[in-house]
């Protein structure tokens, strides 16, 4: 070591800016001197440290008997504890981060726990004897025989009834199919007419046509593709709505959805081709609307038929096996969510009622569709059974 070097590693030491390596190499060596006796006071006064391993040092090096290594100067010491210790801030902003985002999606899990499957295929039919069928667990092939009519389940989702079963005098004998909530399922009525019925739905029908009309009636929701025939025509039997008299719609060959749930404000006849009349019989008055394609027909509680534009991905969407709401209010997505999950929907506070745009899969467990709605922002939700919570 040089005197150069002995006297900075010196003024490191007495400055308290040397490494711990550096320290604890002075500190032995004065510690060598003290056990060799080689270090020497004036009378009354202590030699300070400094002077005695400066004078140990000096000596070391006139004889070469001190070992030296290059340390790093402390500056390079502090800076990489500041990055360790940067490091270690981030590491623990990083741990709190994941442990609070964990704690997070467990609080988010713990409300949606009791996750609701989507809705499916099943449906019961009642016999003209008053018979039922539960059709989802029935299995696949013949199911009934009504007369001449036999009534065929081919798969998983669909019934069908055999045509030409209108030969005969007797009575026409009449079934209805429903589905209950969280249910859909599809027919075919004896004339090739198709039918789907949604969730909480029914249809009363006969299991073969004869007469001058086709005549059934629903409730709930039904999408219609109606077998054209201009001798008979196709005519559905509406619910009544708000204490007055019922309406109907009649066709001749045509595809449309009629929407005529119980708890919504109001019947509507969404026509996608063909063309179809709308009539509404109250106790004193009768009223009339032909509807073309892309036009959708509303009778609210006041009786009085309504003839608008429709959008029909909205309407027939249920149809194709999805959610779309174009402008919808969250009450009335959540009379949907409430019948094809079979929960109940209660609301806590005031809920927001902005515009909702949202398309998802009807297969999807009711924990995903509601995280989507409140991405959009319309609301929080919760579940607790079979209930939803709207905040």
């Amino acid at each position: 070591m040089s005197e150069t070097q002995a006297t900075d590693l010196l003024n490191r030491y007495s400055s308290g800016n040397c490494t711990v390596a550096e320290q604890q190499l002075v500190e032995a060596w004065y510690q060598e001197l003290v056990n060799t006796g080689e270090l020497e006071y004036g009378e009354g006064e202590k030699e300070s440290i400094q002077d005695a391993i400066e004078a140990g040092l000096l000596q070391s090096i006139a004889t070469e008997e001190m070992p030296y290594t290059e340390y790093a100067p402390v500056r390079r010491m502090h800076r990489t504890w500041w990055a360790a210790a940067a490091i270690l801030v981030c590491l623990s902003g990083a741990v709190l981060y994941l442990q609070h985002k964990r704690e997070l999606l467990a609080k988010a899990e713990s409300t949606l726990k009791n996750d609701v499957e989507p809705g499916s295929n099943k449906a019961v039919l009642t016999l003209s004897n008053g018979k039922t069928i539960v059709l989802d667990d029935a299995a696949n092939g013949e199911v009934a025989r009504e007369g001449k009519a036999k009534v065929l389940k081919p798969d998983d989702g669909k019934l069908v009834y055999s045509p030409d079963n209108s030969g005969g005098d007797g009575p026409l004998a009449w079934n209805t199919l429903a589905t209950p909530r969280s249910g859909q399922y599809q027919l075919r009525l004896p004339d090739g007419t198709k039918v789907w019925l949604n969730s909480e739905s029914s249809i009363h029908y006969p299991t073969g046509f004869k007469g001058k009309e086709r005549r059934v009636q629903i409730t709930g929701e039904a999408y219609f593709e109606v077998t054209h025939d201009n001798q008979m025509p196709f005519i559905v039997d509406l619910p009544s709505k708000g204490g007055a008299g019922g309406g109907q719609v009649e066709v001749l060959g045509t595809h449309f959805n009629v929407n005529a749930y119980g708890d919504e404000s109001a019947i509507k006849t969404t026509l996608l081709e063909g063309k179809v009349k709308v009539v509404e019989k109250t106790a004193t008055v009768q009223q009339t609307a032909i509807l073309s394609p892309g036009e959708q027909a509303v009778i609210p509680n006041s009786n009085r038929i309504q003839v608008r534009k429709a959008a029909i991905d909205n309407v027939v969407a249920w149809k194709n096996g999805l959610f779309h709401f174009e402008s919808a209010d969250i009450k009335t997505v959540m009379r949907q969510l409430a019948r094809w999950y079979d929960v109940e929907v209660v609301y806590e506070g005031a809920v927001k009622n902005e515009p909702l745009f949202v398309e998802i899969s009807r297969n999807t467990r009711l924990s995903d569709v509601l995280k989507v709605l409140k991405e959009s922002g319309s609301a929080k939700f919760s579940i607790e059974g079979k209930k939803i919570i709207v905040k």
